[in-house]
C-alpha cells in the first residue's frame, strides 16, 4: 500500500473521541505518521496549557495508527502499555505529533511518539508504545 492509501485509509477511520479532539492526519506512511491538533480554549487545562490528557490522546492515536501499518500491510492492534514523559507546557495554537515504529515483531510493535509545539519545533512530550496485534 502506497503513503496516498494508507493516509486516506486513516483518515475514513479517524471517528469517535479522536474527531471530537479534532486530530487530524496530515502524513503517513509504512512505519511512520504526523498528526495534528489545533488547540481550542475547550481542550486546554485551568493554566491555559494542553490538557495532559489531550496530549496523550494525540500520542495513542499517532502510535496505534503507526502500528497498523508498520509490517507494511494492515494488522489490527490495541495499546498494551505505554509510557509518556511531558516535557514542557503546550500552549500551541498548533500541536504535531510525530510516530515511528522503532520495532515491529510477530505480536507487538513499539512506537515513539514525540509531540511538538509548530512554532518552535521543541518536543514538548514524548511516549514510547506497546502496540498487541490482534490477529494472532
Amino acid at each position: 500500500m502506497n503513503d496516498q492509501k494508507i493516509l486516506e485509509f486513516l483518515a475514513e477511520r479517524c471517528v469517535g473521541f479522536a474527531t471530537v479532539c479534532g486530530i487530524r492526519y496530515e502524513a503517513a506512511s509504512v512505519g511512520r505518521c504526523t498528526l495534528s491538533l489545533r488547540l481550542e480554549e475547550r481542550l486546554l487545562n485551568p493554566q491555559g496549557y494542553a490538557h495532559g490528557g489531550l496530549l496523550a490522546t494525540l500520542m495513542d492515536v499517532a502510535a496505534g495508527s503507526v502500528g497498523l501499518f508498520a509490517q507494511g500491510k494492515l494488522r489490527p492492534m490495541v495499546t498494551q502499555s505505554c509510557s509518556i514523559h511531558y516535557l514542557r507546557p503546550v500552549s500551541g495554537p498548533l500541536v504535531l505529533a510525530e510516530g515511528v515504529c522503532l520495532k515491529a515483531g510477530r505480536r507487538v510493535a513499539v512506537v515513539k511518539v514525540d509531540v511538538r509545539e509548530e512554532g518552535s519545533g521543541r518536543v514538548c512530550a514524548t511516549g514510547v508504545f506497546e502496540q498487541c496485534y490482534l490477529d494472532l
